[in-house]
């Protein structure tokens, strides 16, 4: 009875998405983005920065989305026989985004590439958390990673782009995002590549120095190619 009277006015139900609540009775305080994967086969497996979510099928239909935490995130789709996919994304807090994706089949005799997997971490306590409603598929075994940095051991890049369609690569990395135009990424102290290009437009290339704790702003206009 206490659920069903429960006002989510001060926090959303775990499985609610931003839609479902009226424009005037939104959750305080719920800055998650919303990330919607429409991919083929259904069956891969996601992984968001190293961490197993579930598969595609549990983030592709109308009311299904992958709730995250604004900021970069690396999303990558796996599953055996089928080419590995790597995908860089900047979530504006509160936004919705869709990742499209078709993973290539592999000749016969070809290993599909192993997602990146993050260091176990210890157990909850129990009955404090449930599992994925799929089980994370089986892969072959990887040596532990290092631990990731502390956020204070970042530098980062809000950059900002026009046209707002732009492709922007960062390292040879190529990111997506859901605010149009916008960037906010972190990444590690020292010198980064940074291209911005459209068809029609002069490309722009960029060395960057980046310090640890500092973030860079970057204001880019790509000038129209001459006709």
């Amino acid at each position: 009875m206490g659920g069903y009277f429960y006002d989510p006015f001060f926090g959303p139900y775990p499985w609610w998405m931003h839609g479902a609540y009226p424009r005037w009775y939104s959750p305080a305080y719920d800055y998650r983005s919303e990330l919607r994967i429409q991919a083929k086969p259904k069956e891969a497996a996601v992984y968001v920065d190293g961490f197993y979510a579930g598969t595609v099928d549990d983030f592709d239909g109308i009311f299904q989305r992958l709730l995250l935490p604004p900021g970069g995130h690396a999303i990558t789709l796996y599953l055996n026989g089928f080419r590995t996919t790597h995908d860089s994304l900047y979530l504006k807090p509160r936004s919705l985004m869709s990742l499209h994706q078709t993973l290539q089949p592999l000749p016969p005799g070809v290993a599909s590439e192993p997602p990146p997997l993050m260091p176990a971490v210890p157990p909850p306590p129990a009955g404090s958390y449930r599992y994925p409603r799929t089980p994370p598929p089986l892969v072959t075994a990887l040596p532990p990673l290092s631990a990731p940095p502390a956020v204070e051991d970042y530098a980062a890049l809000d950059l900002r782009v026009q046209p707002a369609d732009a492709t922007v690569t960062i390292d040879g990395r190529p990111w997506m995002t859901s605010e149009p135009g916008h960037f906010i990424v972190q990444v590690a102290e020292g010198s980064h590549h940074v291209e911005v290009s459209k068809p029609g437009y002069r490309s722009f290339n960029t060395d960057l120095a980046l310090q640890i704790g500092a973030t860079m702003p970057l204001t880019v206009g790509l000038m129209p190619t001459a006709p």
